[in-house]
């Protein structure tokens, strides 16, 4: 195509833009119905973004092609106006060089994008982004971009430099910082609401591209305008066709959902009708009402239940095993208590408990309960009214208590929890996989100590490697430990102290996970309201034989760890910091963020720096920062009542022994944070739940 033509041909497109950035009747001012996929996985049109991006909390997974390449993508927003995605590239046409079994050339990516301002009536939507900013980085761009839309157009513009450098203007090539930057543009319009056209000035120089992927399309592209059709078929699922590059017919597949959206309609929990018996304390038998307020409390679905008073204050303590959330369960409790209370209570309050220990108090007025649970009080008021405190021991030790304490007793629980495992990017194959099933149980036998076993029963394992592991192996040789063997993947006594209210230790022994068993412990202090947590751990550790349940290998190892946590309320994320020494002897951090959304879903990852230089001595982990992310399902997604487990999977790009950890399966913090004052004041609302 003239070069000529190669200018014309944008320059209509941004000049139509300019025409109506202006213009500011009948928009709308939010991203969707355009926040869909583009090519890579990312919010955009076909090969550019734009400044929309997906709502915090929703998910996107995709497969598009427009030959030679392939796109697989995830994307999400991770956080108010921070959208992540994650995509593999596949070179259709290009062999990867690791033999026969590999295939095709992939390359894995990650972008991020950030609005700075959503759209309003009287501005557009402007964000950033960073595509491909970390490894080969085959892919990579940068970009500033403003997407309007005129309903039923949304119009896009935007300046980039890398692969999406696009159109130079005179104005660019004479001010030097500017000569490596351009423009780029498109429009989308809605033919209807299930249906969209796209257009767009394509601004890659495919035969620019790095390494591998220049070599796809050498003759780059024919024409530099892209064409698209987008249609709904169904709820959050889209298919799209295009023409792209002037000689390519493109398809595409996403799918896009709330993240942690209930699969199943949720059956209400009973509501509290048994007879209302308001009489004084001085009309009432004390071990008559504590039992009946016990039993209530139990046919709720709780347990470790005790329920006493002292003729003015009505105390329950018990623990949550039903659901996700800690603080609805305390709301649940209270309205039992609520609903019990003589006339004449001048307290009320409930102690929550983990493992039977006390963890926190919360009291309130019986009137100032009801009248916020009616709606008559606000949240801030309530707030001042409700006291929340770290508690320690029993409350009903002293002051004259009497009532009812549950008959100790072994509570246990057993399930069985699906697999499906993975091993990715192997020079001997791409995409390897263990499905199978993971029967487990676990038993609290006395305060503080549980018992725990999770049997590990694959169906199938395809995963091996070609890759040689150094003899010293901390995780490099861990496809050895994903054979089709039976065996225990857990086994082990753990137990839980308080030393003080805010103070709590652990010790645990054991098989801890395939690779390794041993004895390791920790102790964490929540400073303030719990958000904010310091600590120590270590952990003693043996490598366990492959596919064996009890026999050892002759390696040996230790970690020694200061851990650094921060929980902020709004949104609920999760800052962590190990620092010390880890298992392959490395020194460093690892750091870790995760966010829980309203769903009950948490998603995080972490990265590390440590002295790989200092400890190894091959290539495989010299200069290596681990990292990976994770995310944990809340079971209550695909069953139609409320739960308090989780199924938690990740995924970490290699496997290798920079900053190794043995696993644990319960750690305090995670213990105790749900149940912290700062918690439950930052979830107020879930106590009318």
């Amino acid at each position: 195509m003239p070069r000529s033509l190669q200018r014309i041909i944008p320059l209509l497109t941004i000049a139509l833009w300019s025409l109506v950035i202006g213009h500011f009747s009948d928009t709308r001012g939010q991203d969707s119905p355009f926040n869909q996929a583009a090519n890579w996985g990312g919010t955009g049109l076909l090969e550019i973004p734009n400044a929309r991006i997906l709502g915090d909390g929703v998910i996107r997974a995709g497969v598009a092609q427009a030959l030679p390449y392939r796109w697989y993508s995830v994307g999400m927003g991770v956080l108010p106006g921070l959208e992540f995605s994650g995509r593999l590239t596949q070179l259709t046409n290009i062999q990867a060089n690791l033999g026969s079994d590999y295939g095709d050339y992939k390359d894995k990516a990650f972008d991020v994008k950030y609005q700075i301002f959503p759209e309003s009536r009287r501005f557009p939507a402007l964000a950033i982004g960073l595509q491909d900013f970390h490894g080969t980085q085959l892919f990579p761009a940068q970009y500033i971009v403003l997407s309007r839309q005129i309903y039923p157009f949304d119009f896009t513009i935007g300046i980039g430099r890398d692969r999406l450098e696009g159109l130079e203007l005179p104005l660019f090539e004479k001010v030097s910082f500017l000569d490596d930057l351009g423009l780029f543009a498109g429009v989308e319009i809605a033919l209807h609401p299930r249906v969209h056209f796209l257009a767009e000035y394509n601004p890659i120089d495919y035969e620019d591209d790095r390494g591998a992927a220049g070599r796809a399309l050498p003759e780059g592209a024919t024409l530099p305008v892209n064409f698209g059709l987008k249609c709904e078929v169904y709820d959050g699922v889209t298919l799209g066709v295009s023409y792209q590059r002037g000689d390519t017919l493109g398809v595409s597949l996403d799918i896009q959902a709330l993240l942690g959206q209930r699969f199943l309609p949720q059956r209400p929990d009973p509501p509290l009708n048994v007879p209302v018996d308001r009489r004084p304390f001085s009309e009432r038998d004390y071990k008559e009402m504590t039992l009946q307020v016990s039993d209530a409390i139990h046919k709720a679905g709780f347990f470790n239940v005790s329920v006493y008073t002292d003729g003015s204050v009505l105390l329950a303590e018990f623990e949550n095993s039903k659901y996700l959330s800690d603080v609805k369960a305390v709301g649940r409790v209270l309205r039992i208590l609520l609903f019990h209370s003589p006339e004449d209570t001048r307290t009320l309050t409930v102690v929550a408990k983990r493992r039977d220990i006390p963890i926190v108090k919360v009291s309130i007025e019986p009137e100032h309960l009801k009248k916020y649970l009616l709606g008559r009080i606000s949240e801030r008021i309530f707030r001042k009214l409700i006291q929340v405190e770290f508690v320690k021991g029993s409350e009903s030790s002293g002051g004259g208590f009497v009532g009812v304490e549950e008959d100790w007793r072994v509570n246990y629980m057993w399930d069985v929890k699906p697999s499906f495992e993975t091993f990715l990017n192997d020079p001997s194959g791409f995409f390897k996989y263990r499905p199978g099933i993971k029967p487990f149980a676990t038993a609290s036998a006395w305060q503080g100590g549980l018992l725990h076993g999770m049997f590990d029963i694959p169906f199938y394992s395809n995963i091996e490697s070609s890759n040689v592991p150094p003899p010293d192996a901390v995780r490099s040789d861990a496809w050895k430990y994903s054979g089709r063997d039976y065996t225990f993947e857990r086994l082990l006594v753990d137990q839980a102290v308080q030393f003080g209210s805010r103070t709590f230790g652990r010790v645990h022994t054991g098989l801890f996970e395939r690779m390794y068993g041993g004895i390791g412990g920790e102790i964490l202090t929540f400073l303030g309201e719990g958000r904010f947590a310091i600590g120590l751990e270590a952990d003693f550790v043996k490598k366990r034989m492959p596919g064996t349940s009890f026999e050892f290998e002759d390696f040996t190892g230790h970690t020694f760890l200061a851990n650094v946590y921060y929980r902020f309320p709004d949104p609920d994320v999760t800052l962590r910091a190990r620092v010390g020494r880890f298992l392959g002897g490395d020194e460093g951090v690892l750091l870790d963020v995760s966010r829980r959304f309203d769903t009950g879903v948490i998603v995080g990852g972490w990265y590390s720096i440590t002295n790989t230089e200092d400890v190894f001595t091959d290539p495989y982990n010299r200069g290596y920062n681990e990292k990976g992310v994770f995310i944990s399902l809340p079971a209550r997604m695909f069953l139609q009542r409320d739960s308090a487990y989780r199924f938690t999977y990740a995924i970490s790009p290699w496997t290798r022994d920079v900053a190794a950890t043995p696993a644990h399966w319960q750690e305090l913090f995670g213990m105790i944070t749900d149940l912290s004052p700062g918690s439950v004041k930052d979830n107020m609302d879930e106590l009318t739940e």
